[in-house]
């Protein structure tokens, strides 16, 4: 509105005079002054709610709400930063999370563990024909020389975004491919992303995998079953995690998991809260957390390997949310 006003206002009052007096010349320089403030205060003034744009050059989704970031999915290939061997390069997976406050509460690259990232939903195993691969640690084989092959998800298809009646949408869809040659799952992402409201912020990720290769297994880590859907927390002091499964006979049965600390540039204590949904497939997942790397986890489907039939999906779906004031404080 202000971009209009200050437009309409320049072209109505502007004139042009072969031989304009002193006057009119102070006139239209005071008018051509108050066009340019209005228009760099509309150009600073952030949109009202939520919003999402996709950037062509890296196939990323940035998600706003009033002008303070929400996360940013990156679907195509994030660069390494200097210094780190191309070869953890990847892609499909949030790289940046942030709090209520606009904090930047996840890590990406981190130098202890450069495979780490964001929020991201890999497997430490995949086996196709008695061969294995490893998506979580991007490159194969985890530890070791030489690297001999690895598992990546590549774009299939574009990159959207749309906000609907107060949600953002991001959608994208991906293939699991074997030694970055041969497609074997296809995967699609939805993020779901809700306005604020009472101190805290809902965002559901629902996951579909579809095999559409023959003999496929995959777990986390074999034994010590970490990989899934992972959680890389940015450094902060004070961290604190609650990681609760119900017993059998509950009713409801709940499965969440928490993560705060006091993260810089939040105002206070801020975090991730991670809830399963009770129709995931081995419901519920236990957690795993690695305090000393700011990491935790609902580990499905573990650490041991169960089959990925030809043709059937795997339907994940798990909400983030900003931890209620209670959990923060």
């Amino acid at each position: 509105a202000l971009r209009r006003s200050a437009t309409s206002s320049f072209s109505l009052r502007i004139r042009f005079s072969s031989q304009p007096d002193s006057r009119a010349m102070r006139s239209m320089t005071t008018i051509a002054a108050m066009a340019m403030v209005w228009s760099v205060a509309a150009a600073q003034t952030p949109e009202p709610g939520l919003v999402c744009h996709v950037r062509a050059a890296d196939r990323s989704v940035e998600a706003l709400e009033s002008g303070r970031p929400v996360l940013r999915y990156h679907h195509g290939v994030t660069r390494v930063p200097e210094g780190v061997d191309p070869a953890f390069e990847r892609g499909d997976y949030v790289s940046a999370l942030y709090g209520l406050d606009g904090e930047l509460i996840t890590d990406d690259f981190p130098a202890d563990h450069v495979h780490h990232r964001g929020v991201n939903w890999s497997w430490a195993t995949v086996v196709w024909n008695g061969e294995m691969r490893d998506m979580f640690a991007v490159r194969n084989p985890f530890e070791g020389d030489p690297v001999i092959g690895g598992l990546w998800q590549r774009p299939d298809g574009p990159t959207r975004c749309a906000v609907e009646s107060g949600r953002a949408y991001i959608d994208a869809d991906s293939l699991w491919m074997w030694d970055d040659e041969t497609p074997i799952v296809a995967e699609s992402v939805r993020i779901v992303i809700g306005a604020a409201s009472d101190g805290r912020r809902n965002v559901d990720f629902i996951i579909n995998l579809t095999p559409f290769a023959d003999g496929l297994e995959f777990a986390g880590r074999l034994e010590a079953g970490y990989s899934g859907f992972n959680l890389r927390m940015a450094p902060a002091e004070g961290q604190r995690t609650r990681l609760h499964n119900d017993p059998p006979d509950a009713s409801p049965r709940r499965a969440y998991g928490s993560y705060t600390a006091q993260f810089a540039g939040g105002g206070t204590r801020s975090g991730a809260a991670v809830l399963q949904h009770p129709d995931n497939p081995r419901y519920p997942s236990e957690w795993r957390e690695y305090p000393p790397l700011n990491f935790f986890q609902p580990a499905y489907p573990g650490g041991e390997l169960i089959p990925m039939p030809k043709g059937e999906t795997i339907t994940l779906c798990l909400l983030y949310t900003s931890p209620s004031p209670r959990d923060r404080t």
